[in-house]
């Protein structure tokens, strides 16, 4: 329940040294290296092949997605030689298909201007040309079409245009014996005939769609293609560790992070590698990676503090106090047995229908977590799919304190504010031990006074007397911000009175646990007394209408209330209790290993 402690190592040896042991230390995946050097850019072959791998990878998955359950089976059987040939024939396939959409964009263009003149084949015109008979396509300004003079014209049809200039219209005119003459801008001939476009069109198309089935065969080898880009980051992070590498040209310097729990492990695989090994304690205020240890119950609540922010090396790793109050602040937000029931449901068959790993199987053993604390709690307080079990069946007890707060608002409206006062103080109790740890005296003083904020307030509200209140506002504004200038520290103090207020806004944002629950809680009880007036009110159909109601609403409400559940309590985590103590900005510890193979 802890930072894990690290130790800065060194290594020096011979320039020929440096290879191997940056090739055990792969292996170990125990070392999270430091650059010595500025890392120069990597190579560029391999950023090349990585972007290439990237457009493969989200046409295949994307075209596997496309083609469902017709998409062929997986060749589990992942080899990197594979891997390459269907980069290469993705990638001509995906330029292909480029190359012919950028095609159709430029023939969908040309079609859409000569098709207002109808079937026209340039072929024609000489033809025509030698029987005297003179075509010509002109353009007719707004307006001006009754101006036309058509006698002298054989045949003529009006079309209407679309161009850049807007709706116009085109004149089509054919004259026996004699060229045409008319007071008209004549518009340029199409170069081809529409069905030579279409026919165009048409054979493009059917190369895309023959290339789309080919990338779906290729879709196979999927596995290939994921070990390969693992190869290609494992490539390109033995690059940026060697280029961080210092040296001088015959010798080499390496430097790096290590759990100190491992440091023997990592000096037995390095028993054959002549190099010296330097070990050191961090310095104060040395930025080190962080590594968290938890147990099982708590460790599932690590992805919610790697979203918001890791700790720094020197502070307390806040999971500990996260995970019982997240679970008891989303038990009573979303507040019923069922809904939590639901939600274990869901998690427990994702873990074994889909088998995560990592950080996603510790994110869905949370909502497995979240779904019981809410079953216990829907329990106690005897909420099921917002039915009040315990009335129903008879079994009331008023000194049950949970049922209580499902049957008395203001109850739960002070309970909410009790888990804000009782974690704050947790937050205030922390910062205080780790000021005793620092030994500052004049801080502890000062963050004791914080501490007795709550206590004295309770005192005047019960007893009447003010004074130990006062006494906590004149330790805060002499010890809230200690300086040896009298102006500096009075000042700081006084500031610090002022965030009083802030202290108790902070209390007051416990209430959305009150509302949320209470909200949820009544919205279910809603879908449930228009189910049944719909029962009550349609004879024999009622019934199915009131079942899709109860579904429909129930799933609303679920999904809502789940949201509102998880959002506003981790509110609570990162603002108003990590407020009181945390600072964060660790970065999390990443050893240098190889991907390929996981």
């Amino acid at each position: 329940m802890s930072i894990v402690k690290m130790k800065r190592i060194g290594f020096v040896g011979p320039l020929d040294a440096r290879e191997p042991l940056l090739d055990t230390l792969q292996h170990a995946a125990l070392l999270d290296p430091v650059a010595l050097t500025e890392v120069e850019e990597p190579p560029s072959e391999l950023v090349a092949r990585r972007l290439s791998l990237q457009r493969v990878t989200v046409a295949l998955k994307a075209r596997r997605q496309e083609l469902k359950k017709e998409a062929p089976a997986l060749n589990e059987r992942a080899e990197i030689s594979t891997a390459e040939d269907v980069l290469r024939r993705a990638e001509g396939l995906l330029s292909k298909k480029t190359e012919l959409e950028n095609r159709l964009s430029i023939l969908a263009k040309e079609r859409e201007q000569i098709a207002p003149w109808g079937e026209f084949d340039p072929a024609d015109l000489p033809f025509l040309g030698a029987k005297d008979v003179h075509l010509g396509l002109f353009v007719v300004p707004p307006g001006e079409g009754d101006l036309v003079d058509r006698s002298k014209l054989d045949w003529a049809q009006d079309v209407e245009l679309v161009g850049a200039r807007g709706k116009e219209t085109g004149l089509v005119a054919l004259r026996i014996g004699a060229p045409l003459e008319l007071d008209l801008e004549p518009a340029p001939l199409p170069t081809r005939s529409l069905s030579a476009i279409d026919a165009e069109i048409a054979e493009a198309t059917r190369e895309i769609e023959a290339g789309q089935q080919a990338l779906g065969q290729l879709s196979a080898e999927m596995p290939s293609v994921l070990r390969y880009g693992k190869h290609l980051e494992d490539q390109l992070r033995y690059a940026d560790v060697k280029s961080g590498a210092g040296g001088d040209g015959e010798l080499f310097a390496l430097s790096g992070w290590c759990p100190a729990e491992d440091l023997d492990e990592l000096k037995a695989t390095l028993t054959d590698i002549p190099v010296a090994v330097l070990e050191e304690d961090p310095e104060e205020g040395e930025e080190v990676p962080i590594k968290l240890r938890n147990p099982f119950f708590v460790r599932n609540f690590q992805p919610l503090l790697k979203a918001f922010n890791l700790p720094n090396y020197d502070e307390y790793d806040p999971t500990l106090f996260i995970a019982p109050f997240m679970g008891i602040f989303f038990g009573f937000c979303l507040g019923d047995f069922g809904y939590g029931l639901i939600l274990t449901i869901i998690g427990a068959a994702s873990l074994a229908k889909f088998k995560p790993e990592g950080e996603i199987k510790l994110a869905v053993q949370w909502l497995v977590i979240l779904g019981v604390c809410t079953m216990v709690v829907g329990a106690l307080i005897g909420n099921v799919f917002g039915i009040p079990v315990y009335s129903k069946i008879g079994a009331l007890d008023e000194n049950m304190l949970l049922f209580r707060l499902n049957s008395d608002p203001k109850l739960f409206f002070y309970t909410a504010l009790g888990f804000g006062v009782l974690q704050l103080t947790i937050g205030m109790l922390i910062k205080l031990v780790r000021q005793i740890q620092l030994q500052r005296w004049q801080n502890v003083v000062g963050q004791l006074g914080w501490l007795s904020v709550f206590p004295a307030i309770a005192i005047w509200v019960k007893m009447g007397t003010p004074w130990a209140f006062v006494g906590c506002l004149v330790v805060i504004l002499l010890f809230a911000s200690p300086s040896p200038s009298m102006v500096r520290r009075l000042g700081g103090g006084a500031w610090a009175l002022y965030n009083i207020t802030g202290l108790v806004g902070d209390v007051m944002s416990y209430a959305r646990i009150f509302g949320l629950g209470l909200s949820s809680g009544i919205i279910a009880m809603v879908v449930n007394t228009i189910a049944m007036a719909i029962v009550d009110g349609i004879p024999i159909v009622g019934w199915p209408i009131a079942i899709l109601v109860l579904l429909g609403g129930h799933t609303f409400n679920f999904v809502m209330a789940m949201i509102g559940s998880v959002v506003h309590p981790a509110r609570l985590q990162f603002l108003e209790f990590f407020g009181k103590f945390f600072e964060g900005g660790g970065r999390a510890y990443t050893p240098f290993q190889k991907l390929e193979g996981e």
